[in-house]
């Protein structure tokens, strides 16, 4: 086995050594030093590597050709949130979720169309960390993952659960099939949240607690948990919404002088605990 320079090693441990000498600002981020470091490091690769990459994505493929993309990719979130709707004993959100499945696999073809969300079938995009939170692990200290970014320990052990499963790997056949699929579903969330890091950086001197506290609000409210101690208000949905799409204004309805559009946007879907956006993006 080749060995890793040591200069990288005693870099890395440098960095966290360096990212533990201050005590943590929130009682919910007890691993902060930590995760400022790996926080960082997110950015450094998003800013270099991954945003670069999903703006000339973007530049080249036709929004039907991403919304297709991502609609595939969706039909897979649905198949895992079936299996963790299961496990909670929820029957009726896991029929609602096959069936999800079975209509877009079929005619929806494969998935590349979203048959079933006209259908009236609703999309829950339950995940592990949902059914923990279900259980009774409501409350999680806050992680940043690598690459992933934004997490909790609960939602970060469901996210390694299901990378442990290799959904991609088993129905593509070969590890270079799934990884080149990781990637394309990596870059096309990316490029959906274009723009959001330019916003977060606007509206907060630290980005990082800014990034921190709206994730720990939106977690809490979609498991039921106790809000968090430091609660500014901030709509992390709301905020993913104004950064989606620039603003419009209506051919029926001239603006008037003065007046302030409102950007206006679909809703993005939750993706929380899973192989999910690069949370970097939000930095």
């Amino acid at each position: 086995m080749r060995q890793r320079p040591s200069w990288i090693v005693a870099g890395l441990c440098a960095a966290l050594l360096a990212g533990c000498a201050s005590a943590p600002s929130n009682p919910q981020d007890p691993l902060e030093p930590m995760n400022r470091v790996i926080y960082r490091f997110n950015d450094v690769a998003d800013k270099a590597v991954v945003k670069p990459v999903a703006q000339g994505y973007r530049a080249v493929t036709p929004q039907p050709v991403r919304t297709a993309i991502g609609n595939f990719f969706n039909n897979w979130l649905d198949a895992y949130s079936a299996v963790s709707n299961l496990l909670r004993a929820e029957g009726e959100k896991t029929l609602n979720d096959v069936m999800r499945v079975s209509i877009n696999s079929t005619f929806g073809l494969f998935g590349v169309l979203d048959i079933a969300t006209p259908a009236g079938l609703k999309s829950n995009k339950n995940t592990l960390g949902d059914t923990f939170a279900s259980w009774g692990w409501k409350n999680s200290s806050y992680l940043v993952l690598p690459v992933v970014g934004p997490s909790t320990v609960r939602d970060g052990i469901g996210a390694a659960a299901y990378f442990m499963a290799e959904p991609y790997r088993h129905a593509f056949g070969t590890y270079t099939r799934a990884t080149v699929a990781s990637v394309v579903n990596g870059v096309n969330t990316r490029e959906r949240y274009l723009g959001l890091e330019e916003t977060v950086d606007e509206a907060a001197l630290d980005p990082y607690s800014f990034v921190r506290d709206g994730y720990l609000q939106l977690r809490a409210r979609e498991t039921g948990a106790e809000p968090p101690l430091h609660k500014d208000d901030i709509d992390l949905d709301e905020l993913m919404n104004e950064s989606a799409a620039p603003a419009v204004t209506p051919a029926s309805e001239p603006a008037k002088p003065g007046a302030v559009s409102t950007p206006s946007a679909e809703q993005p879907e939750k993706t929380e605990g899973l192989p999910p956006p690069d949370a970097s993006a939000v930095q």
